[in-house]
């Protein structure tokens, strides 16, 4: 087989792998991973039974690589805020990105967490494992990009670590007040919500 016939069948292959994950998210936030069977993704990804077996061994396996998927295209938006040179830049751009995340994948994050208490014990920390990857990936650029705001003088001198879990804890509870709300995207702009972390909650009048 020639060079070109083999690139063709590769790009056949990946975009019919493309297919298939964005088949399985739709099915998996529709009708959630219990109620999804193999043959479901299957139809909804015009494929055989078989043909989804060829790629993956099971559909915890499949879950897993959509899950994976959902990290992978956070972390594409994250990686755009980061080209930014200026922390205020590169902090706004990326408070943007994760909530944008959450407005673009809001269906399979919600079906996410409303099942994980379901699933047996041995995928819950298979899962957890690939969780807790992405995580102190995600842990550490916020670190580094702490320790440029302090640098720059944006921030005061204090541990990096500290900054970074007020953030968080910030932009998260944003999130999760969307999606208790059953909002499709967080209740209050980016900029307002880096407010309250960048300049506090205290008011700066004579008391």
């Amino acid at each position: 087989m020639n060079n070109s016939s083999s690139q063709r069948r590769l790009r056949h292959r990946e975009a019919d792998l493309a297919g298939l994950l964005e088949a399985a998210e739709r099915v998996f936030s529709e009708r959630g991973y219990h109620s999804t069977s193999v043959r479901d993704i299957a139809r909804e990804a015009s494929f055989s039974v078989g043909g989804v077996y060829q790629f993956f061994a099971s559909k915890d396996e499949l879950y897993l690589r959509v899950l994976e998927g959902q990290w992978e295209h956070f972390f594409e938006l994250l990686n755009e805020a980061n080209k930014a040179p200026r922390f205020d830049d590169r902090i706004l751009g990326l408070t943007d990105a994760m909530f944008k995340a959450y407005e673009q994948r809001q269906s399979f994050f919600k079906l996410f967490l409303s099942e994980r208490g379901r699933l047996s014990a041995s995928f819950t920390g298979e899962i957890a494992a690939r969780i807790g990857e992405q995580t102190r990936r995600l842990r550490g650029q916020l670190v580094e990009l702490m320790r440029q705001g302090i640098a720059e003088g944006s921030l005061r001198a204090i541990e990096p670590d500290m900054l970074a879990s007020a953030y968080v804890g910030i932009v998260h509870n944003c999130i999760f007040e969307a999606m208790s709300a059953g909002a499709a995207k967080p209740l209050r702009p980016a900029a307002e919500v880096l407010s309250v972390f960048l300049n506090g909650a205290a008011s700066t009048s004579p008391s």
